[in-house]
């Protein structure tokens, strides 16, 4: 006895394979970009060691649970101009006034916050790809579904479209 493998299913087979070819080439055009934008960061940043001025505000006791609490600090660097530069950053509270730590300035030696870690980059490259297959997909059923209803009030309306006609020559 042969099975015979109906079109819906081939239809939804060639459907998720499709889906996987448009998560697979998110995933990589996302991880590129978001690896080249990585790695064009330091085009216009730079890292500099600082050193804190002062504490501006210590941490919140509620942060404490926090795994690493965080302060508004003070600090002085040299830019590379060679002039004395001065900037506000979020740092882990456990520096104090004098404490050196590393830092990364824009082009206008302001602090700015450093590159996207590896980490988020994978992270948001792996969570793109399924993301944009469950969009399209979710799209896919929304005009199904659309044409289901446009099909069954086309149908409904030439049966109340045939149903007057039989009634007008019934009288």
């Amino acid at each position: 006895m042969r099975k015979t493998v109906h079109a819906s299913s081939a239809g939804r087979v060639l459907a998720a394979a499709l889906l996987m070819i448009v998560a697979c080439a998110t995933s990589a055009i996302v991880s590129a970009l978001l690896i080249r934008g990585a790695n064009a960061y330091t085009d216009g940043h730079r890292r500099v060691t600082a050193q804190v001025v002062r504490v501006l505000r210590p941490p919140v006791a509620a942060a404490r649970s926090a795994p690493l609490p965080a302060a508004v600090m003070e600090v002085v660097w040299t830019g590379r101009d060679g002039r004395t530069h001065t900037g506000r950053t979020v740092a882990a509270s456990g520096h104090r006034a004098g404490d050196r730590l590393t830092l990364w300035v824009d082009a206008g030696e302001e602090p700015a916050p450093g590159p996207s870690p590896t980490a988020m980059v994978v992270v948001v490259a792996v969570i793109a790809g399924p993301a944009a297959a469950g969009g399209l997909w979710t799209a896919g059923l929304l005009v199904r579904s659309g044409r289901r209803a446009w099909t069954a009030r086309r149908a409904v309306a030439r049966w109340e479209g045939e149903w007057r006609t039989i009634t007008a020559r019934g009288r």
